[in-house]
């Protein structure tokens, strides 16, 4: 007898539809590279396979998963792909930011398509003017991943006081795609193919729920709770949400150990073959173990916040900032092994089109990120376990 349509568990079986993509993501990868974009097949393939919709809210047809089954596609899509894992992450990270926003712009941006994505440019820019009835905006934005394909944009700046004794506020202003250009800039060495590339907004008009402060985003108390149910919708959004920079580096890693092992198999120099070198050993088994040590710090942190929203609704500061220090560390067991394994990979590996180079690069790039700057978030926790006012307002 056919399972009833409730009894489905849905987030296993998008992990399943994500995990069967891996070969395709994966012959397709050296391509995306070439395109610095995620290519239109991939971005079709997600959508085919209802993968955009894990993160979305349900009333516009989404499933609104928990952040841990939402990180589990982004681990899984890693392992064929870097670039289309981040850009996947970006999309379920920005479907959670917008659905947190008033149900005025939700109903703007999914109520005449359900299948918008929105890009965005986080890194404070830009010149806001105050109108009676909403805002002008205009400036440029860097790094916006996977803007090619995206329907919306949200971008960071700063709203001028109001009145003497005010300072300004930090908030995000929500765009269609026809308040703004892309200027392609993006032409680096990892992360190739995310396309993020400059978002430029000449001169536009934001109606007033179009704009959100950070700071209830931060704490949980946005204005979309109120519309969408789904926990996953009040989640403290810096101290949780940007996991999904970080998971798709787990998902290289998976797969560029699974290289390393099956090259090393059936390398040899001058008669000696590398699989029985001891150094070699040694790097494997402990790029293993710092692979392992990362996928349990984002299983527990996800896992345990998930809990939290169901059960009290809210976070701690102390969890805040142990989520904050766990994006940074699991970022630093990452490139730590990357680094391990990619040192012995021989001169073979300085070649372009060598997938162990795409992927080294790729988990290199994912460390650069401010967000999983150990140097930040580690001071963080530290003053936060000491009884100190943290320094860092990204907690």
């Amino acid at each position: 007898m056919a399972a009833r349509a409730e009894e489905i568990d849905t987030g296993a079986v998008l992990i399943e539809r994500a995990q069967t993509l891996v070969p395709t993501l994966a012959a397709r990868a050296e391509e995306t590279a070439r395109l610095r974009r995620m290519p239109d097949e991939t971005f079709r393939d997600l959508r085919d396979l209802d993968l955009l919709k894990a993160a979305r809210a349900e009333r516009f047809g989404g499933y609104a998963l928990g952040l841990d089954e939402v990180l589990e596609i982004v681990v899984r899509l890693g392992r064929g792909c870097g670039s289309s894992a981040w850009v996947y992450g970006i999309y379920c990270d920005h479907a959670i930011t917008v659905g947190m926003f008033e149900p005025e712009a939700q109903d703007e941006v999914w109520g005449a398509n359900p299948e918008a994505v929105i890009s965005s440019g986080l890194a404070p820019s830009g010149k806001v003017e105050r109108l009676s009835d909403g805002f002008r905006l205009s400036g440029r934005w860097q790094f916006s991943s996977g803007c090619d394909h995206a329907d919306w944009v949200f971008v960071q700046s700063m709203i001028p006081p109001a009145g003497d004794g005010e300072g300004p506020t930090p908030a995000y202003f929500l765009l269609p795609r026809s308040d703004w250009e892309i200027d392609d800039t993006w032409f680096v060495t990892g992360l190739a193919g995310t396309g993020s590339k400059d978002v430029v907004i000449g001169d536009a008009f934001v109606p007033r729920h179009r704009m959100q402060p950070i700071a209830p985003l931060n704490t949980g108390e946005a204005p979309g709770g109120r519309a969408n149910p789904a926990p996953i919708f009040r989640l403290p959004r810096i101290s949780t949400v940007p996991f999904s920079l970080v998971a798709p580096a787990l998902g290289v890693l998976d797969a560029m150990i699974d290289a390393f092992v099956e090259r090393t198999g059936a390398r040899a120099t001058r008669g000696v073959r590398h699989a029985e070198l001891t150094t070699v050993q040694l790097r494997l088994a402990e790029a293993a173990a710092e692979r392992d040590c990362a996928r349990l710090l984002l299983s527990r942190a996800t896992q345990e916040t998930m809990a939290a929203m169901r059960s009290v609704g809210k976070l701690s500061l102390e969890q805040r900032a142990r989520n904050r220090r766990d994006m940074a560390y699991i970022a630093v067991l990452l490139t730590r092994a990357a680094d391990r394994i990619y040192t012995v990979t021989g001169a073979s590996g300085l070649f372009d089109g060598n997938a162990m180079k795409r992927m080294f690069h790729d988990i290199r790039a994912v460390g650069a990120h401010h967000i999983t700057a150990w140097d930040i978030a580690g001071p963080t926790f530290g003053q936060v376990a000491l009884g100190v006012e943290p320094t860092n307002p990204l907690v």
